[in-house]
């Protein structure tokens, strides 16, 4: 049980921020009007090479011996202004806050991002690009690229979850399942996302607490996982309440013009 609960919510979560990436992969790799199969094989390789990114992630952080060592007492590092222990920080403890803030800029990043995308229309800021083998490697570029921001949220998402020392196996086993989960349900979950749309702001909800546990982590306080897989827990029970709610209020407004008319 000590290790399910947080390996079940690895996997979610981590096919939760996948779903942005998959459907970048999906949208750039239309603009080379591939045909469907090599499309089909295009979108999977992609898929699978962005959670052997994390895996190549979680695998350098836990090999990099020197971030067990104590942080040198400079003023300057922003997580030694909020520790009450400053004299018990390692390099860990600054990549952990650091990570803090990089997923808390990703989320805001994102939630603008899907707001502009609501005001603009889902095309917003496409121009058009070259043809033949320029496009091709325009694209291959462009995923290469975002593929590496997009994997940082998941890898410290998952160094947040479980612990990287002793749990790194079942890490990497929920990277690759959820890897599997996008490849095959790819089409399926952008069409349950595109009819609920209150299920991306649920994600940056999540990738908020998560930002918040690794910013306390890495000041020497201690946040554990336990907290944080209930309070993610209660994020998604107020999700699916709120579309059961929505759901009702649909329906009653159907009934109602039904009697009208």
């Amino acid at each position: 049980m000590d290790v399910f609960l947080p390996f079940v919510s690895l996997v979610f979560l981590s096919a939760g921020l996948g779903i942005d990436n998959g459907l970048l992969i999906e949208f750039s790799l239309k603009t080379l009007n591939l045909e469907p199969r090599k499309h089909l094989i295009w979108r999977s390789v992609a898929l699978l090479m962005a959670a052997l990114l994390r895996i190549v992630f979680l695998f350098s952080l836990s090999r990099l011996s020197f971030l067990e060592r104590p942080l040198p007492d400079y003023a300057w590092l922003p997580n030694r202004w909020f520790s009450a222990h400053a004299d018990e920080l390692t390099w860990m403890s600054l990549v952990l806050f650091a990570g803090g803030l990089i997923i808390l800029f990703m989320a805001v990043w994102e939630y603008y991002h899907k707001l502009r995308a609501e005001m603009d229309g889902p095309h917003h800021g496409e121009t058009a690009t070259e043809t033949g083998t320029g496009r091709m490697l325009a694209v291959v570029f462009y995923l290469a690229s975002m593929n590496i921001l997009f994997s940082l949220d998941s890898v410290f998402a998952a160094v947040a979850i479980m612990d990287l020392d002793t749990q790194f196996g079942w890490m990497v086993a929920a990277i690759l399942l959820a890897s599997l989960v996008m490849v095959f349900g790819m089409i399926p979950i952008s069409a349950i996302i595109a009819k609920n749309k209150h299920f991306g702001v649920l994600m940056l909800s999540i990738l908020a607490v998560i930002a918040t546990k690794l910013l306390v982590d890495g000041t020497g306080a201690h946040f554990s996982n336990g907290l944080l897989i209930f309070i993610i827990g209660i994020l998604l029970l107020n999700d699916a309440a709120q579309a059961v709610i929505d759901r009702a209020a649909a329906k009653r407004k159907l009934r109602m013009a039904a009697r009208q008319n």
